[in-house]
């Protein structure tokens, strides 16, 4: 399968896109996705995880929940998992955050003044809400504006609608880089959801 990656419309997205081929991959169901997700998270020793209620990515919750290596907590608001995930890391722990695209609309004051401001460097696994298919109205205008916004706030971020593959090169120079950075994983990634 070839993939190039190209740049999106902000200068600090990548969007991952599938060049046109005649060889075709089954596309993986949602437990894939989630296992693929879960290994990529122990392979780079992402050990502390914060989780905010989606549909989308439930299959990934319950597959941490049932997990002994990683360490997850749910929270009631997406600017409280930022709080509880720079602790983490100033307490020596590697975390990311499990939320939908909409919740970084409410969390968006609390990456610029704490993550930013300090350079911790937090990963974001985002469902891309708004994006591919989206039934529900209200998702819509914040899915599409999002880019921008991430891209107005100097926040790097990677859009996933194929497969994983540049989940973990990304994610492994964003840390190195001190700085938060966010995944969006379009459900197009989940297509039997």
């Amino acid at each position: 399968m070839n993939l190039s990656v190209t740049p999106d419309i902000s200068k600090n997205g990548i969007k991952i896109k599938e060049n046109i081929n005649t060889e075709t991959k089954p596309h993986p169901s949602s437990n894939d996705v989630d296992e693929e997700i879960l290994n990529f998270l122990k392979r780079c020793g992402y050990n502390f995880g914060v989780k905010f209620p989606c549909s989308i990515i439930k299959g990934l919750y319950d597959m941490l929940e049932g997990d002994n290596d990683i360490k997850v907590v749910t929270v009631t608001r997406e600017e409280e998992g930022i709080g509880v995930s720079a602790g983490a890391y100033l307490a020596g722990k590697k975390p990311f955050m499990l939320i939908q695209s909409s919740g970084l609309g409410n969390s968006f004051n609390a990456i610029a003044s704490l993550l930013k401001t300090y350079r911790i460097p937090i990963l974001i696994l985002a469902s891309f809400r708004g994006h591919y298919k989206e039934k529900i109205p209200a998702q819509i205008p914040l899915g599409k504006a999002l880019p921008g916004i991430l891209d107005a706030m100097g926040i790097t971020f990677l859009i996933l609608e194929k497969n994983l593959e540049p989940l973990e090169p990304f994610c492994e120079k964003m840390f190195r880089r001190s700085e938060p950075y966010v995944v969006l994983l379009s459900p197009e990634l989940y297509k039997n959801v």
